[in-house]
């Protein structure tokens, strides 16, 4: 063979084997730009589930805060039915669930004490016990001075009753704290 035609099978070799890297780039560059296409059509519609169950949240949220002025305006209308407070939620530990409680006078001056309820389940027999645990260290002396003087003694000490008698603990202490001064 002479140079000539040699160099003419190289340099046709060398054209079809970059036509062929060159279909190959191109089918690559298609598979690519459809892939990415997929991928943008898929980030398009998560958008938009985003800003859906962002707007979904914001209603969730309103819902809630509108709750928790329902809950608050009910929770307030009972406190001033009843003279009694609960302050915060329940917290629970082994023993139950306790409630941290205010309940006042309506003379004046009102008078308020301030003490935690315990719902406790009793191991033997199921039932709830209530535990009161008033709580004299915030009242200043003054205030002391009058509950011991409306406040029959036991009341300053832990007791313990069946949850059915709660309805009678809270009518007693109502009374008691709303007797006249002696």
């Amino acid at each position: 063979m002479n140079a000539l035609q040699e160099y003419k099978d190289s340099v046709q070799e060398r054209l079809n084997s970059a036509d062929l890297l060159v279909s190959k780039a191109v089918h690559e560059n298609s598979i690519l730009t459809e892939r990415l296409e997929t991928q943008e059509r898929e980030l398009e519609a998560l958008r938009k589930r985003v800003a859906e169950l962002e707007v979904d949240c914001q209603g969730a949220k309103d819902d809630r805060n509108s709750s928790v002025e329902d809950l608050q305006v009910i929770k307030d209308f009972f406190s001033h039915l009843c003279d009694v407070r609960v302050h915060s939620r329940p917290t629970e530990d082994e023993q139950g669930m306790w409630f941290n409680v205010s309940q006042k006078s309506h003379r004046s001056p009102a008078v308020a004490l301030d003490y935690k309820l315990g719902f406790v389940r009793g191991a033997e027999s199921g039932s709830t016990e209530i535990i009161y645990l008033p709580l004299l260290k915030q009242l200043t002396s003054q205030e002391l001075s009058h509950l011991q003087k409306v406040l029959p003694e036991y009341m300053f000490d832990t007791l313990s009753f069946p949850l059915d008698a709660l309805n009678q603990f809270y009518t007693k202490m109502s009374k008691c704290l709303n007797k006249e001064r002696q």
